[in-house]
């Protein structure tokens, strides 16, 4: 090692490439958000058929969490989001051929919905675990931040592009998604990737699948930082998804135009928030400890979430959730960026889709639990429980041993200068 700095992430040229890659795969699964259920209503005159093809994607994706984290393990990583790009672009290819013949029906909906979960469920796992090996650790907490931005970009940007290519053509944000597909393979394709170790590759020889599906779990609930991980995420999860139906049902209450501007200015909003802060993330990494930092952004939120029944003003509420949206990308980003750090090479996948897999299942739960409070309770009384909700997060966040164990990566010790010398040989 000559200790050398390292390479800025604007000239590490596999991590810019890597990122191209994933910014354009989830560019082209935003741009047929808005254009899919366009296309099936069009076609089957059924909101049913749409919502089944939403629960059929959104539940294989939960089911398939756990064997894709093995399969990240096992597989080199540069093969497998070669391979998950290639088939998505098919995919939505034979996709946008159905739309041009008008055959477009709830059953191949349905097939695409399970082919698009099948080939995303361990994309996304497989791209933050090459991000270690093309990122020093020192800047995992930057890299992690524009990541984090990208996100809020093309949740943004996505499907308004979608939308208006549905304007032009049906078939058009179909044909984008795929192309999309295939310019990330490009990228992927020209990522330098290391060969993976020994540890790895005795991991992929094993037979035992089926015990390798709980093996993330396991480490999981070894490790009281990563249980610190799982409860924060299931908890914070579980009150914004609760909190933002509460607020959408607010706005409804007023006349369809007032509705309309109402939530969309919540929704654009809190969407800037989340962009902006991503963007200071990097900077907050660098001034506080990683446990300072999610403290503060805990108790932040906890404090502002009651001041939403305060007022009616769709100004006053998206200020206060523009602010939480701005909170919280950088208490996302340490806690990634500690965990990606932290978490041994070959278990990068597992434990990945582990810490993903509870928290995806307790999202549904915020916004019914929402629903039947505001059956008995007034909205702002419901808004009080969720940030009651989130002040306990932060008390138990303060006193948690695994917060303690968070490792802060400002302290990671740079490279030696000096020459390694060589040692003598000794002899037995």
């Amino acid at each position: 090692m000559n200790g050398s700095p390292p390479v800025p992430l604007h000239r590490n040229r596999d991590y810019r490439r890597l990122w191209a890659a994933h910014a354009l795969s989830a560019f082209g699964s935003q741009a047929t958000f808005i254009a899919l259920p366009l296309v099936l209503l069009t076609a089957t005159h059924s909101v049913t058929d749409f919502g089944i093809v939403t629960f059929v994607e959104i539940g294989s994706s939960v089911f398939l969490g756990l064997p894709a984290g093995v399969i990240v393990d096992r597989i080199p990583h540069k093969r497998l989001l070669l391979c998950c790009d290639l088939g998505r672009a098919c995919a939505f290819g034979l996709f946008a051929l159905a739309v041009v013949s008008h055959q477009v029906s709830l059953p191949l909906a349905v097939l695409l919905a399970v082919v698009n979960s099948v080939l995303g469920a361990p994309f996304g796992p497989a791209a933050s675990a090459a991000l270690r090996d093309v990122v020093p650790p020192s800047q995992l907490t930057s890299a992690l931040s524009f990541s984090q931005a990208r996100a809020a970009t093309v949740t943004l940007a996505g499907p308004l592009v979608g939308a208006a290519l549905y304007a032009v053509t049906p078939v058009l944000p179909f044909i984008v998604d795929g192309l999309s597909y295939l310019a990330s393979a490009a990228c992927v394709a020209s990522v330098r990737l290391p060969a993976r170790g020994p540890e790895a590759a005795r991991t992929a020889a094993a037979p035992r699948f089926l015990r390798d599906l709980t093996t993330g779990v396991h480490e999981v609930r070894r490790s009281p930082f990563l249980r610190y991980t799982l409860v924060n995420a299931a908890v914070v999860n579980f009150a914004f998804h609760g909190i933002v139906l509460v607020l959408i049902a607010q706005g409804a209450g007023g006349d369809d135009g007032s509705a309309g501007f109402h939530n969309g200015a919540i929704i654009a909003i809190s969407g800037v928030g989340n962009l902006v802060g991503s963007l200071c993330a990097t900077w907050a990494g660098r001034v506080f400890s990683p446990r300072a930092l999610v403290l503060v952004i805990g108790w932040t939120t906890a404090v502002l979430v009651p001041l939403l029944p305060l007022s009616g003003s769709v100004a006053f509420t998206g200020l206060i959730i523009g602010l939480c949206g701005l909170t919280a990308p950088a208490a996302n980003v340490v806690i990634s960026a500690a965990r990606l750090h932290s978490v041994p090479k070959h278990l990068q996948g597992r434990v990945q889709t582990a810490c993903d897999l509870i928290p995806a299942l307790i999202v549904p739960f915020g916004p019914l639990t929402a629903g039947a409070l505001l059956d008995r309770l007034p909205a702002g009384t419901v808004l009080l429980l969720y940030g009651a909700v989130l002040a306990v997060l932060a008390v138990f966040s303060t006193a948690s041993s695994g917060l303690r164990r968070i490792p802060d990566l400002r302290e990671t010790p740079a490279p030696d200068p000096r020459p390694v010398r060589a040692q003598p040989e000794t002899h037995a």
